[in-house]
């Protein structure tokens, strides 16, 4: 039987990570055929790195299927195994597990923890085998259905008697400034013999002890959930409050011990908050939020979705400094490691069953919802960032699921028994249609569309009487090239602002994502599977779009900086505070203005920082004056808004010079289009090229990119044209590049490599992709002039290259063989350390 994992802190764990042998079963053979078996010969088997994802396998890049991985081990036959788990963090999407030829268990939620007691199947001081069958056929909406041991791995040592988890209510007296913590320790016992046991609880705030209780019972035998609970109540002087700009973190240590020593231990953190909705308001803590945030696909095209923690955090830290603070975050359940990060961040979430559209699941009868939900919130308890759960999206009207209504007013009532302190909703596409659609009995109604914004939400209004927070808000695809991915983020948001029904709104979507969903016009899916409705790419470039976002994200509405002396070192920077009714609109404490002066050279000359005061949504514009060292070496300053944390959530850059004269470094040429590559630099915003042929001069688009590709029927074949780069700040114009002299050819332009990214012995290129490709050569080696090994691969958009050692600088360069047979030109080559 599988059951859901709290991991406890004390236990033992030897890890399983690592290369894992690894095959694919497209025809489903492997189970009669044994491959489970503790004498499998694996000779002919390849290798797989777990945890991981074999989609990142050039072989494997789109296998959809059973895959089987195994692996020996050993154990030492000195240690006490009186319980022994095995314990997997999620393996995608359905999974069975055998260890040494004996059929242990099964696991049907691809994106939440398990573990299998394989005590009595070890041969201690032995070696062991584990054999995992994997199948990612199960697939749901948009998203690339990532395929394998997709998370960490490891053997758990435990004695009989142990902590299975706990379970913290914290629970603040608002008007006292106390507050209620209510701790659930469940434990079990899996001897033949009752266990006479003492539960020793801590309550820690930054490493300290602030609270501790002892309670004593017996465990019977045999006993799986064995329940105590223990009661305190923090006071004033002990109780920092968790909030989106303070996530304040305590700690719950509990040691279970019997009449001789401690056996076992389990620590986990939790805040203190209230959440709750009065009326057309949504409360923490007893004030009025309007928030906002992102909907996230939890991958990238260079690890997948196996969420390095160097991943979530680079993702959270680009949202914080975006000014999000809630959002519906991913369809898909997330790892430990990405809530706590959540929790310490500050982001507020509703973890989700991930049921979506039509679907035979949404049927009260079905017990698999039932246990999905059961299993997030058993897992992900005590985690502050998770103020609600969700259990579905667009679950739609009764002729997609005839038992909507029943499914959702039966799961969210259980979602309430198991967490009353938490909202229970079911998001929603369909909620302005009808008084009788499934929000009726959510506790808000979360909304998600993608066109007429403001209408949509005045219908859900209408019909349901209730607060609407729109959980996803978008309009069409925009473009994997940063430079032409921006959104229309004010007229979206600006049909939502100052209604007091719509409480907030979460972007779709904050990154592109690997897919092949094809759609309807201006949905669709590019060749290259990058499916960009994000403002950063599937490889975490910013595109415009970002910008966008982050000024109509900001916790204030405008910042503004006039009456500039660079002589005198003294200008005034003018903010302006949120209307009551805005989205975002949040009382703002313990904010910073800074502002910082940049040499010629781009070096930091000096930095100062202000506090601001208390702002709160509605309040009038004010001043702050700026004061600095004056120097004619400086070129900008940068001024800066920043919240609590540091995360800066306003940004506003002022040249006091033109940038530098660029330089073009490289070229490519064809015969409908030249490309020409430069750096950036840290004084330019956009460039464009200014390209000529005798006294005709033309200008090209302006561009954030670092090349500009130029398509002119103008510019004829065999022509000589004079070409030019210019770059723009604030300040003006630099002085044009030096010329470059182009002819175009009968050649065709290779790839454009938007990155790479090294890991271990890989090396990952992104690159953009046709419809008219037919196959891509990468062409690389370890000295500059010498790239003797090829790769070629029909892979689109990231192509791996394998086996490379590590430290070792790596230079490459690509090209394509289109479908007609004509190779282009190669593309520059590149170093990767």
């Amino acid at each position: 039987m599988v059951t859901s994992f709290c991991y406890a802190q004390n236990s033992q764990k030897i890890a399983l990570n690592g290369e894992w042998s690894f095959k694919t079963d497209p025809y489903a053979k492997g189970e009669s055929s044994k491959w489970f078996a503790k004498d499998v010969n694996t000779a002919s088997w390849d290798t797989m790195t777990v945890p991981g994802n074999w989609d990142l396998v050039n072989e494997y890049s789109e296998y959809v299927g059973d895959a089987w991985y195994t692996r020996t081990f050993r154990i030492d036959e000195t240690l006490n195994t009186a319980q022994l788990r095995l314990v997997f963090q999620s393996v995608y999407n359905d999974s069975k597990v055998w260890v040494n030829g004996h059929f242990i268990g099964e696991n049907h939620f691809g994106f939440l923890p398990f573990h299998l007691d394989i005590t009595k199947y070890i041969n201690k001081g032995g070696e062991n085998r584990v054999t995992v069958l994997v199948n990612n056929v199960f697939k749901s909406g948009a998203m690339w259905n990532w395929g394998g041991i997709r998370r960490p791995v490891w053997l758990e040592i435990t004695p009989e008697t142990r902590i299975e988890l706990q379970h913290i209510d914290a629970v603040p007296n608002l008007k006292k400034g106390t507050a209620q913590l209510n701790v659930k320790v469940v434990s079990s016992n899996s001897g033949s013999s009752p266990k006479a046991v003492r539960f020793n609880i801590d309550i820690k705030r930054k490493g300290s002890v602030i609270a501790s209780g002892t309670v004593k019972t017996t465990i019977p035998a045999n006993t799986v959930n064995h329940i105590i609970n223990w009661s305190y109540n923090l006071p004033k002087s002990k109780v920092d409050l968790w909030h989106f700009d303070f996530p304040n973190l305590y700690e719950s240590h509990v040691s279970l011990s019997d009449s001789k020593a401690v056996l076992h231990s389990n620590t986990d953190r939790f805040g203190i908050r209230k959440i709750e909705i009065v009326g057309l308001q949504l409360l923490l803590n007893g004030e009025s939020i309007r928030p906002v945030g992102f909907n996230v696909v939890p991958e990238d095209r260079f690890t997948g979705n196996t969420l390095p923690i160097e991943r979530i955090k680079e993702d959270v830290d680009l949202m914080k400094s975006l000014g999000a603070n809630m959002a519906r975050l991913s369809h898909v359940n997330l790892p430990k490691e990405y809530l706590d990060y959540l929790d310490e961040k500050g982001i507020m979430i509703f973890e989700e069953v991930g049921l979506w559209g039509k679907d035979v699941l949404v049927d009260p009868d079905h017990p698999k919802p039932k246990e999905w939900l059961q299993r997030i919130i058993e897992n992900s308890y005590n985690h502050p960032a998770i103020i609600g759960w969700s259990v579905g999206n667009e679950l739609g009207m009764a002729s997609k699921n005839p038992k909507v209504n029943e499914y959702v007013k039966g799961a969210l009532q259980l979602a309430e028994e198991l967490d009353p302190n938490r909202i229970a909703v079911s998001v929603s596409n369909t909620a302005n249609n009808s008084a009788k659609e499934a929000t009726m009995y959510s506790d808000l109604a979360m909304l998600n569309g993608y066109q007429n914004w403001g209408k949509k939400a005045e219908g859900t209004w209408k019909n349901h009487q209730k607060p609407v927070f729109m959980s996803e808000f978008g309009e069409e695809l925009n473009s994997e090239d940063p430079n032409l991915g921006d959104i229309p983020a004010e007229k979206m948001l600006n049909e939502l602002r100052n209604k007091p029904y719509i409480l907030g709104a979460s972007l779709w979507a904050f990154n592109d994502y690997r897919s092949t969903y094809y759609g309807k016009t201006g949905w669709a899916t590019p060749p290259s599977q990058n499916r960009a409705w994000g403002i950063v790419t599937s490889f975490r470039e910013k595109k415009r779009g970002f910008k966008s976002i982050q000024k109509e994200f900001s916790p204030i509405r405008d910042l503004t900086i006039s009456t500039i002396d660079t002589k005198n070192g003294k200008a005034k920077v003018t903010i302006q505070p949120r209307n009551k009714l805005d989205i975002p609109a949040n009382i703002l404490r313990g904010y910073q203005l800074q502002w910082t002066l940049f040499d010629n050279n781009f070096k930091l000359v000096e930095t100062q920082t202000q506090s601001v005061k208390t702002i709160f949504p509605g309040d009038a514009a004010f001043e702050i004056p700026l004061n600095w060292k004056a120097d004619a070496h400086l070129s900008m300053i940068e001024i800066t808004f920043i919240d609590p944390q540091g995360y800066k959530v306003y940004e506003e850059i002022v040249n006091f010079k033109v940038p530098q004269q660029p330089v073009i470094e490289f070229t490519n040429t064809a015969n409908n289009a030249v490309r020409l590559y430069f750096k950036k630099s840290k004084d330019a915003e956009e460039y464009y090229v200014q390209y000529k042929k005798g006294d005709s001069i033309f200008k090209s688009d302006k561009t954030i990119n670092s090349f500009i590709e130029i398509e002119d029927k103008k510019v004829k074949l065999g022509e000589t044209w004079t070409y030019q780069l210019v770059a723009i700040n604030n300040k003006g114009e630099s002085i044009p590049s030096e010329p470059v002299l182009l002819i175009k050819d009968e050649d065709e332009l290779p790839p454009i490599i938007w990155g790479s990214k090294r890991l271990e012995t890989n090396l990952f290129i992104a690159y953009s992709v046709s419809p008219y490709d037919y196959l891509y050569e990468v062409a690389y080696g370890f000295a500059p002039n010498k790239l003797d090994h090829i790769i070629t691969s029909k892979v689109q958009g990231v192509l791996n290259i394998p086996n490379l050692e590590k430290g070792i600088p790596i230079y490459y360069k690509m090209r394509v063989i289109k479908q007609w047979g004509f190779a282009s030109e190669w593309t520059e080559a590149l170093k990767s350390e």
